[in-house]
């Protein structure tokens, strides 16, 4: 039986929200996500990933708060799981690793045919970026402090392709070419009283409460009711680009209705969402967070040694 539903949008956590895009998936996604793959890593990978983090510039902080944050959690899943989160920590901080354009692709969905289109950023967004930590990891002339710092960023962007709505926007005479309403960020519903961004509902909907216990645990009972096996697309899809053009194809179908989803231009006329529309995205978050971390296990497998 799958755990109860963890679905919060407290206005506390959009205040402040401009038109750059949100994070993909909340902390809590990432880290189930995390969980999940690290999990799902043999053990000589584990023991590999767990050695290059070490060298990881946030690594110290991070096994000092281990003890107070998740006591229960062993070291090496702890530090795999705040190593998800770092890119989105560092995001417009003037770090010089941070690279804010490789969260999303926004491919365009523009009525009435919704023909695939690409991105107008070819070369930096979330599909460069993933090419890149391949390339970094695979080259073990590279210092092992660049290594680390790939490794997480792999990590978050595998998380991020699975989030339908980091994948696409939508394109219409109210949101313009080419940026549309940047992937739900302009394009305001009501899941419960208050007018939020359709992309902010797509963000939580694995959790918005940090807790590592709880998204361990959810990552656990992920694993369990969501096999290898009964993961068809596991074996049809296989490339990065493949995979965001799943996602692409659920934000259309199951995002944006196909183009019948109702929405405003800003909190105020915010449109409430369809009755079974968060039962079913619910769902859909699941089985795109499962197959995002069967999907970073073999990345990690493939490319890091």
């Amino acid at each position: 039986m799958k755990m109860k539903w963890i679905f919060s949008c407290a206005l506390s956590l959009i205040v402040g929200l401009t038109a750059q895009h949100a994070q993909a998936w909340s902390s809590p996604g990432h880290m189930i996500i995390a969980s999940f793959a690290y999990r799902d890593l043999s053990d000589a990978d584990r023991k590999t990933v767990d050695e290059l983090l070490t060298h990881h510039p946030d690594y110290a902080a991070w096994k000092s708060d281990r003890q107070s944050k998740a006591p229960n959690l062993d070291q090496g899943t702890y530090i795999f799981m705040r190593a998800s989160t770092w890119p989105d920590d560092i995001k417009y901080s003037g770090n010089p690793y941070d690279h804010p354009n490789w969260h999303f692709i926004d491919y365009p969905l523009k009525p009435r045919r919704f023909a695939v289109k690409p991105d107008a950023s070819p070369t930096d967004n979330i599909l460069c970026g993933i090419t890149q930590c391949e390339d970094m990891l695979q080259n073990t002339g590279t210092s092992d402090t660049l290594r680390a710092v790939y490794l997480s960023w792999l990590i978050h962007l595998i998380g991020d392709l699975h989030q339908p709505l980091h994948c696409a926007t939508l394109v219409t005479a109210v949101y313009p070419p080419p940026i549309g309403d940047r992937g739900g960020n302009h394009f305001y519903v009501k899941p419960a009283k208050a007018g939020i961004p359709l992309h902010t509902v797509w963000d939580h909907s694995l959790g918005s409460s940090v807790h590592f216990q709880t998204q361990f645990n959810y990552a656990t009972q992920l694993r369990s009711d969501n096999t290898r096996a009964s993961l068809s697309e596991l074996t049809q899809a296989t490339t990065s680009k493949a995979w965001s053009l799943e996602s692409r194809s659920d934000a259309l179908n199951s995002g944006y209705l196909r183009g019948k989803l109702k929405g405003g231009t800003t909190k105020t006329t915010a449109i409430e969402l369809p009755a079974d529309y968060t039962k079913n995205l619910k769902t859909l978050a699941e089985h795109r967070a499962a197959l995002a971390g069967y999907r970073l296990a073999d990345k990690i497998a493939a490319n890091v040694k």
